[in-house]
């Protein structure tokens, strides 16, 4: 069944973005990574490190929302064994405008207890 009102060329792009998934390597092990998948298609992506241990997903996301109207997700990456985050995180925006503002501005700015660096991701 469809969720109520939403078009069907948007369950189809839902369904399409689930199913997508990327072959990641490392280390001599290879591994299906559907966390890329989460993020919207032609966005552009923001890296951001040197993230406080005890910053959270709302945390950063609040931190570019309140200044980039064309924001649209943050995730921190956490270590899948201890649940601990390991200090980065990505930002995804709209729009190529606000990307280029956020890099200038966004760059070692304090966001809990560290300065933050913000670069233009490569993935």
């Amino acid at each position: 069944p469809l969720p109520a009102g939403l078009p069907l060329h948007s369950h189809q792009q839902q369904l399409e973005q689930q199913l997508k998934s990327n072959k990641r390597t490392a280390a001599g092990k290879s591994w299906e990574d559907l966390t890329l998948a989460q993020f919207p298609e032609n966005d552009f992506r923001l890296f951001v490190g040197n993230l406080a241990k005890d910053i959270r997903d709302d945390q950063l996301a609040e931190a570019f929302r309140s200044r980039y109207p064309s924001f649209a997700m943050a995730r921190i990456c956490f270590n899948k064994h201890d649940s601990k985050s390991r200090g980065y995180g990505f930002v995804s925006l709209m729009d190529a405008k606000d990307c280029a503002r956020a890099l200038r501005e966004m760059d070692q700015t304090w966001l809990g207890s560290r300065p933050i660096k913000v670069k233009r991701s490569e993935w």
